[in-house]
């Protein structure tokens, strides 16, 4: 009898924290929504855009892409943010090429996704600084070196 009780008891308490850590992962993706929206950031190489959008409450879909001052298209890239196996990653194709997840590791002030194992970058943040301003940066190590860039983005008309 005692077993059984301990058994159904273990049971109700998986059931629990199992609801619990899924809707904490959740709340944690829906409060990067902050995130959604239209971006631009002018720079004297061109304009670099950044789009995000929500598909459903585990999914984010982001578009990047930077146009020169002539016109050109010089960089694009496509990045969801999904909830997948109770962890919140960043999943980024440059250039239609391979895919490459971040798991978010840090939501305290900004959202800092990292995957340390990749060449560069090992983190991507983003932070809201205001509801009309949005930083973003890259950074990680090239060859023993620190490196980073950082963009600051306005909402785009």
């Amino acid at each position: 009898m005692k077993t059984q009780l301990l058994k159904a008891s273990f049971i109700c308490s998986s059931i629990f924290l199992f609801q619990a850590c899924s809707s904490d992962k959740s709340v944690e993706l829906s409060s990067l929504k902050w995130m959604l929206g239209n971006w631009e950031s002018k720079t004297e190489e061109g304009t670099l855009f950044e789009n995000w959008d929500k598909v459903d409450d585990s999914t984010y879909n982001g578009h990047a892409f930077a146009i020169s001052t002539d016109g050109d298209t010089t960089f694009s890239e496509n990045a969801k943010v999904i909830l997948r196996n109770g962890q919140i990653i960043y999943s980024v194709t440059v250039n239609n090429e391979e895919t490459t997840d971040f798991t978010l590791v840090d939501i305290e002030e900004q959202a800092v996704f990292e995957n340390i194992n990749h060449d560069y970058p090992q983190r991507i943040i983003y932070k809201k600084m205001s509801s009309d301003s949005l930083f973003a940066r890259i950074e990680g190590t090239v060859d023993g070196a620190d490196n980073f860039e950082e963009f600051r983005y306005g909402k785009a008309n």
